[in-house]
């Protein structure tokens, strides 16, 4: 099934091609930078504009530009989607902070992941590494094929996009526990139909394996992983996608929630142990057609919780 998508996103009427052009240039960015750094050193709120404002002189004065005129053009152009002109002085807007913020995230040189990981696999105890690069976070076992098959670098456990700045000061194991929270909290959101990333709506997709047969290895011959059913959830504005197996995605509903969390497990903040054990140990999931149906059943010998979906992963009946 094709995701919906659309081109036509604005930033309070301007296009992403205009920002993408107004951003361009070194001038405006060495503004917004030093924007940010008068705004952080004054822990500024949107509620008080005289204490996180800087006047004109000031500013051209921290981006060491002379020519008063080239200055002011360059300054006007980012005026008002990226900064703010008040009675004060000037200041970022909420979408400039929010650029700000995204190249402070994304800074940094490579980070060390040398210490080596002291979590196992949880699939077969076997020793896991560490690898970051273009921004992205995985481990992988040495020994196995890992959680996902062929839709995954051989023997990723885990692999999701992570900024470097937040690797700082962390250990190989508390970055992999920093990524479970940030993807379960992202499930949270895009399941509810919310992007994380800009707040925009959720397209939803299903897709199956018409002949999965996943009894031999643990992955099956035709799709080349375990799972019977893959969500494709992607924003229909900035196009945020994730794609993952149905079992994780319906732990961002709050049933699951509360049903996982009765039988000790914190969906929003599990171990990686906890997370794949119930998969393996409570999930089951079942698909029929005509249309197309899924339904994942999270059962043990005291309680069942069924919910079944159709192909846009729509919640279509839940039982208890």
């Amino acid at each position: 099934m094709d995701i919906r998508s659309t081109s036509e996103i604005e930033l309070d009427g301007l296009a992403p091609e205009e920002a993408f052009s107004i951003l361009g240039n070194e001038m405006r960015l060495d503004i917004v930078r030093a924007l940010w750094s008068a705004g952080a050193l004054r822990e500024y709120e949107e509620v008080d504009d005289a204490d996180a404002t800087i006047s004109f002189s000031e500013l051209r004065q921290a981006v060491d530009i002379r020519d008063n005129g080239q200055f002011n053009y360059h300054l006007s152009k980012l005026v008002p989607h990226f900064v703010r002109r008040t009675d004060g002085g000037y200041r970022l807007s909420e979408p400039g902070k929010r650029i700000a913020r995204t190249v402070v995230a994304t800074s940094g040189g490579q980070p060390d992941l040398s210490a080596g990981v002291r979590t196992t696999c949880p699939l077969c105890g076997s020793s896991v590494t560490a690898a970051y690069d273009e921004q992205w976070l995985r481990f992988s076992c040495t020994e196995c094929d890992g959680m996902f098959g062929d839709v995954a670098p051989d023997g990723a456990i885990f692999y999701a996009g992570f900024p470097a700045a937040g690797l700082n000061g962390r250990s190989p194991d508390h970055a992999l526990e920093a990524g479970l929270y940030r993807c379960m909290l992202d499930l949270a959101y895009l399941m509810r139909g919310v992007c994380r990333e800009c707040a925009g709506p959720i397209a939803s997709s299903v897709s199956v394996c018409e002949s999965h047969d996943a009894s031999g290895d643990g992955s099956c011959l035709t799709c080349g992983t375990p799972f019977v059913a893959w969500v494709t959830l992607r924003c229909e504005g900035c196009r945020f996608t994730k794609r993952l197996p149905i079992e994780l995605c319906v732990m961002g509903l709050t049933p699951v929630i509360g049903a996982l969390y009765e039988r000790g497990i914190d969906v929003l903040s599990p171990s990686f142990g906890d997370l794949v054990g119930a998969i393996a140990t409570l999930f089951r999931t079942t698909v029929t057609h005509d249309p197309l149906q899924v339904t994942v059943a999270i059962e043990d010998e005291l309680d069942r919780l069924t919910l079944t979906f159709d192909d846009e992963m729509t919640l279509v009946d839940t039982d208890r």
